[in-house]
């Protein structure tokens, strides 16, 4: 895994590394809370010699204290100096105890003893640092006088005092590593989370399942805005519009409106936004002055408006039964150009009127009437209905729902079309989230030449069994660059 895609994998995974790191975080600041807050007191004594003589005695007794130093240092710990402490602060510990809570220092070429010790309680270690020093004084005191005057003396230079800051926990070594820690933490579970989720979220991740093209990616709706675009702007804006732009000039190079006239738009499994494709592309290709019209397939789903202001439910389902012509059915909507075939009530045997003559008819009949026909169907892995209806049209078109479809359901949806010699002309990426787009959606020359001689469709209406060839991988067919809208018009006027 390179860098690059360490970096991408924690930017896709941020709200897992930002839970990660505040669970971390939490769980320290948790830790240090409960810690008792330990204190440090120290006492120096110093180590001085009685000598008054000349130079030669002073230099004789001082290199005495420095060999008898480290003997004190010893003896500040033993049950000989801390047993009186215990006695008179009445402890309820004994020497070893006291022992363990004490650190006896003696800093390099010096004659200074300091004696330091801990307590939960600042005033309790100060009194134990001084009487320690005290009581070694003393023991010190009548050890050397045993055998006539002592050479040594041991005063206190530096009494302990009650300090006002605890010397454990340290609280800004732990915080400084607990912030490391969350960090880490943070783009470990990104990193884990990154690499064992197989959702299909990037143009990376289509090119490593499949050779299918990239037809485009439409980014994901800001939160107040209505999921689809409003019919009665006559030139929406937007990094949406810009998309769904770009999708019409990368499908009028593979044919739409000539070769393409009926287009099925489907999906793996629900929530991808196959729909509100399907409504979007369709009302793109009405405002550039092509006659659409929109068929609502999904039998089996509970009728909707999608805000489009039709009158009535009667639709597909009704004229498959024969209750109605289809050309009755077909209801206008506020953009010109754009009529709507609602799906209509919902029938005991969808899938069989789907199958029907009179279905194959009705495509054939509107591919006549209508520049371009788009079928908008249930998921291809809920229902058989999309590979049903992918046979009878000039193309299907798979959206990829961004972060919503697994790369296993999205390969057996393309084997499921292709066992039905149905291959998807392409995917269009769903909902991707914005900062993962670029700012411009433009079709590069190289792929603009590509396709018209790499992608070859099938003819209007129903499908004759040929086999169509779509662009190879590798191919980036995203674009709405005005160079590549001529290039389009002038491949659809030579057709």
């Amino acid at each position: 895994m390179t860098i690059q895609r360490c970096f991408a994998l924690v930017q896709e995974r941020w709200r897992t590394a930002l839970l990660a790191s505040l669970l971390v975080l939490a769980a320290a600041a948790a830790a240090i809370w409960v810690q008792t807050p330990v204190y440090q007191a120290s006492s120096s004594v110093f180590v001085r010699t009685g000598a008054s003589g000349d130079v030669f005695d002073r230099t004789e007794a001082s290199d005495y204290a420095v060999q008898r130093i480290t003997t004190y240092a010893d003896l500040a710990t033993s049950p000989l100096v801390l047993d009186p402490v215990i006695e008179s602060l009445d402890l309820q510990t004994d020497a070893d105890s006291l022992a363990s809570v004490l650190t006896v220092q003696i800093p390099e070429d010096s004659l200074l003893l300091t004696i330091s010790a801990e307590d939960t309680d600042p005033e309790q270690a100060a009194r134990i640092a001084n009487l320690v020093a005290a009581s070694l004084r003393t023991e010190v005191s009548g050890l050397e006088s045993a055998s006539g005057p002592s050479p040594i003396h041991l005063t206190t230079v530096a009494p302990a005092l009650p300090p006002e800051h605890p010397a454990r926990p340290d609280l800004p070594l732990l915080l400084g590593l607990a912030l490391l820690a969350a960090i880490a933490a943070g783009i470990a579970a990104a990193l884990v989370r990154g690499t064992f989720d197989d959702r299909v979220r990037d143009a990376q991740d289509l090119t490593a399942l499949t050779e299918r093209p990239l037809l485009a990616s439409i980014p994901e709706a800001r939160a107040g805005e209505p999921p689809f675009l409003p019919l009665e702007d006559v030139a929406p804006q937007g990094r949406r519009a810009e998309a769904l732009r770009g999708l019409r000039t990368t499908l009028r190079h593979l044919g739409l409106g000539t070769e393409l006239r009926t287009l099925l738009v489907t999906s793996a499994v629900h929530g991808e936004g196959a729909t509100s494709t399907a409504l979007d592309l369709a009302s793109t290709l009405a405002r550039e002055g092509h006659r659409t019209l929109l068929i609502d397939a999904d039998l089996r789903g509970t009728w909707t408006d999608h805000g489009l202001g039709l009158g009535h439910r009667d639709g597909l389902s009704t004229a498959l039964r024969g209750g109605a012509a289809w050309t009755a059915l077909v209801q206008p909507t506020a953009l010109e150009g754009l009529s709507v075939l609602a799906g209509g009530p919902r029938p005991q045997n969808p899938g069989a009127l789907l199958d029907s003559f009179r279905m194959t008819t009705l495509l054939r009949d509107a591919a006549d009437r209508y520049d371009i026909v788009l079928i908008d169907t249930p998921p291809v892995l809920a229902l058989s209905d999309s590979t049903t209806l992918a046979q009878q049209v000039s193309g299907t078109l798979l959206v990829a729902g961004s972060g919503r479809v697994r790369s296993v359901q999205l390969s057996m949806a393309l084997r499921k079309l292709q066992l039905v010699d149905a291959d998807a002309l392409g995917i269009v990426l769903n909902r991707v989230q914005r900062g993962d787009l670029e700012t411009y959606y433009e079709l590069p020359p190289q792929a603009a030449a590509a396709v018209p001689e790499h992608a070859v469709a099938a003819g209007a209406g129903p499908r004759t069994g040929r086999r169509r060839r779509t662009v190879p991988l590798g191919t980036d067919l995203q674009g709405t660059s005005s160079g590549s809208a001529r290039n389009a018009s002038t491949t659809r006027s030579e057709a």
